[in-house]
């Protein structure tokens, strides 16, 4: 059977907050409480407005330190003034608002350079470039903290609309051999774990899963398959193990929203209950006990 490797790994969880559009456009709520998010409806009065999706690659980061050199990130231009840009970005199962100014050149360039409220660690600057003609942002962001493990990242973003569908399936490709191998290359403390053809048998957010359909799977397998309905809805992903999976072999996810509850089915409701009560006396891994 072909399978993939993948590593668990610690994650930090990052708050978001609110800011408040000042332009009366429509835009996500934020809040330190319940960190709840509404899905945008754009009113697109520049033309530039809405998500942008691709890559935050690490490119100033401490080698000594543990580094996530690369998340998958959805910048979101909410609305805009006369001079200021107001928006969000998903990250790493953070949400983040921020506001700064723009100028519009004659080639519909808009440069942006804008921050985040600096009320949280992880807080830091964009500053990107918007191409209204090309749908793409590309720029760079700058960590208001010196001392983490990345303090610079840049990216290359590209307009995407984001549209709940339950019919996505993952890619065949998750369980091929060597895909990834480990999650960091000089770590090899770690045992690794593996998926199996199991996680292509049922689409969680379709079909109403029995106790005989998941009795006999294995952990990770499980844990995939119970996050795949996460990912259909836009769920920036807190656990590093899950957040690169997506992030990198799962061509159609798109980070959008830190808290999916809401939103989610009844099927999938039922699915994700059944799906976490195997996964705590599931097989954890299958080389030692073989299949």
């Amino acid at each position: 059977m072909k399978q993939i490797s993948f590593i668990t790994l610690l994650f930090f969880v990052v708050s978001c907050t609110n800011e408040k559009n000042k332009t009366g456009n429509i835009s996500s709520n934020f809040s330190f409480a319940s960190s709840t998010v509404n899905i945008h409806t754009f009113k697109n009065e520049f033309g530039i407005e809405g998500y942008y999706t691709g890559y935050f690659e690490a490119s100033q980061y401490d080698e000594k330190k543990d580094v996530m050199y690369t998340n998958k990130i959805t910048i979101s231009i909410d609305s805009l003034s006369e001079t200021v840009c107001y928006g969000h970005s998903i990250v790493a199962g953070n949400m983040r608002p921020f506001k700064g100014t723009y100028a519009k050149s004659d080639d519909n360039i808009f440069k942006v350079n804008a921050k985040e409220p600096g009320d949280d660690k992880y807080d830091g600057a964009f500053t990107f470039e918007i191409n209204a003609n090309a749908k793409k942002i590309k720029g760079n962001w700058k960590s208001n903290d010196q001392n983490l493990a990345v303090t610079e990242r840049e990216y290359e973003l590209e307009l995407r609309t984001f549209v709940y569908n339950p019919d996505l399936e993952l890619p065949e490709y998750l369980t091929y051999e060597g895909l990834y191998g480990t999650y960091k290359e000089t770590d090899t403390s770690s045992i690794a774990e593996s998926l199996t053809d199991d996680i292509f048998k049922y689409n969680a957010s379709k079909v109403l899963l029995k106790t005989k359909d998941v009795e006999n799977m294995y952990q990770a397998d499980l844990e995939v398959l119970r996050n795949s309905i996460y990912a259909r809805h836009g769920y920036s992903f807190k656990n590093r193990k899950m957040r690169f999976l997506f992030d990198h072999a799962v061509e159609w996810y798109m980070p959008v929203s830190i808290n999916i509850t809401k939103s989610l089915t009844p099927i999938e409701k039922q699915n994700i209950e059944l799906l976490k009560r195997y996964e705590q006396h599931a097989v954890k891994y299958y080389d030692s006990f073989g299949r």
